[in-house]
């Protein structure tokens, strides 16, 4: 009896190998048949990336068109902003320019300095006193000019407003060339 267990497990030797060989290979099919199903969605997803690589260039690209076309709309705007301003400041000078350049200086619109003697503090002065346009400085008399500067003090009377009205009328009738000889006629801010 005792060589029937061995005959028994030669027996059953090749009907567990022949099984274990079976699974084996159903095993190894069935990895295959993974491997391909990996390998297919592998490439799907492959494709994909890469047409969503594509799609994010072109939204990279329009993105930065967009930004070219915004800078310029801003660029655009910021120059519209500007000529409203100086349309702002032309039509609040009564229709004169913001700025004008007149014996190789340039003065703003209504800048009383272009009258001959007149300086920053009498400037000062005269618009404290409400007199801050060419044309209000035109229609003030020389005495109510006088008056102003005595008020101020003694260091402002040697000043002889008398010819600041009509340079100033000049001015405000853009009667540039008028101004420039009677400037030239003045000495000393006199006649």
């Amino acid at each position: 009896m005792g060589n029937l267990p061995v005959a028994l497990a030669l027996c059953l030797l090749p009907f567990l190998l022949g099984w274990l060989a079976a699974r084996a290979y159903y095993k190894v099919s069935d990895l295959h048949a993974s491997v391909a199903s990996l390998t297919t969605t592998n490439g799907t997803l492959s494709n994909e990336l890469t047409e969503m690589r594509v799609k994010h260039t072109q939204l990279e690209a329009e993105i930065e068109s967009k930004g070219q076309q915004l800078r310029k709309a801003k660029d655009d705007l910021m120059m519209v902003e500007s000529e409203r301003n100086a349309l702002r400041e032309q039509l609040a000078g009564g229709g004169k320019p913001a700025t004008i350049t007149f014996a190789g200086t340039k003065y703003k619109s209504n800048d009383l300095k272009i009258v001959e003697g007149i300086g920053p503090k009498i400037a000062d002065l005269l618009i404290k006193a409400g007199i801050d346009t060419w044309k209000k400085l035109s229609a003030t008399t020389p005495e109510k000019i006088r008056e102003i500067l005595e008020a101020a003090g003694p260091q402002f009377n040697i000043h002889d407003p008398s010819t600041w009205p009509a340079e100033a009328g000049l001015a405000d009738n853009s009667n540039w060339d008028a101004l420039k000889k009677l400037q030239d006629d003045l000495t000393g801010g006199k006649v």
